[in-house]
């Protein structure tokens, strides 16, 4: 099943979105256009909450899972582990049952990175040699290897800057990228005018 009840909870409009059965979501999707994007369950054919956060393994840039709101007033936040996601799109993430959805503590290695507030985007950037690059204003990942596959930086001036993930030498408290991201080289890094 794809995620067509999905549309019809969100009253979109079908004949605009050509879903059919069978078919896994796009190959890459904007970070910033999956928070708030509902997430449904198979079993109750139901929206059952929406993404709050993307957690992003960041010795590997692996997606571990979200953070996932709940509706009412005293609901806490769950955790979904991506090996819980049965399919995703820009529309939302579909997975086999409420019951996937869990506490945080849970999942220790999610736990972790909540605690830590290790959340890449709005992180500060710089190269190895210490040079700012800004902060990273969106990711790109790719919903098939689900992984991150380009960082979106912008700078104090304005500047966009796309770097892809193979420049990340480590994350920690800021983002640190090999220092020939500075210089204009043959794909790795775009800069566009915002």
């Amino acid at each position: 099943m794809t995620l067509g009840f999905l549309l019809e909870i969100r009253n979109w409009d079908l004949e605009i979105f050509n879903y059919t059965y069978g078919i896994i979501g796009l190959m890459f999707i904007e970070a910033n256009k999956l928070i708030n994007l509902p997430i449904a369950a198979l079993d109750t054919q139901s929206k059952i909450g929406q993404i709050q956060e993307i957690i992003i393994d960041p010795e590997n840039g692996h997606i571990l899972g979200f953070l996932v709101k709940i509706e009412g007033i005293l609901s806490k936040s769950k955790a979904l582990s991506i090996v819980d996601i049965r399919e995703w799109d820009k529309n939302g993430i579909v997975t086999d049952t409420l019951e996937n959805l869990v506490d945080p503590a849970e999942i220790i290695r999610l736990k972790t990175l909540i605690d830590k507030k290790i959340i890449l985007i709005g992180m500060k950037t710089e190269t190895e040699s210490g040079k700012n690059l800004g902060k990273v204003e969106d990711l790109l990942i790719d919903t098939d290897t689900q992984r991150v596959a380009k960082y979106y930086l912008k700078d104090l001036l304005g500047q966009t800057k796309i770097l892809t993930s193979d420049k990340v030498i480590r994350i920690d408290k800021k983002i640190i990228f090999t220092d020939d991201v500075t210089e204009p080289t043959g794909g790795a890094v775009e800069t566009q005018a915002v």
